[in-house]
């Protein structure tokens, strides 16, 4: 938690003691929007259910900077569904604030992968609005868990930044 009481997600820190040459590649994506009128209840604040779609918006986002092709994905047979999906809100966002969802990959296994998200109103000096977690799943045509294919996998792996401040990291030539 920064002093003036915004949580972010936390600074890049070398985790390779003794090496001055560790390269730190977490992946923190930002993906900036307005919220439209049609986002809004009768008060012109956002209404809670647009929190998935902006979500989505950042997760999409991520992959497409990760060079992850998700079209290509289903086109093969392989989806990835919502699991689990956690919101928490801090902060009303009105029609037209200036929105920043911030992304990252915490956690990827076989089958799973966890984002976590920051929602930050830019139009009201960076006041965090709200947060959130969604867990997918990969799945095959019939529904059926399945582990994702080794070339997406190692792509997001690369990009991924494990919760509790945690970072990736790579050594080069290495």
């Amino acid at each position: 938690m920064e002093s003036d009481g915004k949580r972010r997600f936390s600074s890049p820190e070398k985790l390779i003691p003794n090496r001055t040459d560790a390269i730190i590649t977490p992946m923190v994506t930002q993906t900036d929007f307005r919220v439209r009128y049609s986002e809004t209840d009768g008060q012109r604040r956002a209404h809670h259910s647009h929190y998935p779609v902006w979500f989505e918006m950042g997760r999409a986002d991520f992959c497409r900077q990760a060079g992850f092709d998700y079209k290509r994905l289903e086109d093969t047979g392989f989806y990835l569904v919502i699991a689990r999906l956690e919101c928490q809100y801090k902060a009303p966002l009105e029609y037209d604030d200036l929105v920043r969802i911030e992304t990252r990959l915490v956690s990827l296994s076989r089958k799973l992968m966890t984002f976590e998200y920051q929602v930050v109103n830019m139009s009201r000096n960076d006041t965090p609005a709200g947060e959130g977690t969604t867990v997918l799943v990969c799945v095959d045509r019939q529904g059926r868990p399945t582990s994702l294919p080794p070339d997406v996998n190692d792509r997001l792996l690369a990009c991924t930044t494990p919760a509790g401040g945690k970072i990736h990291a790579s050594l080069p030539g290495g």
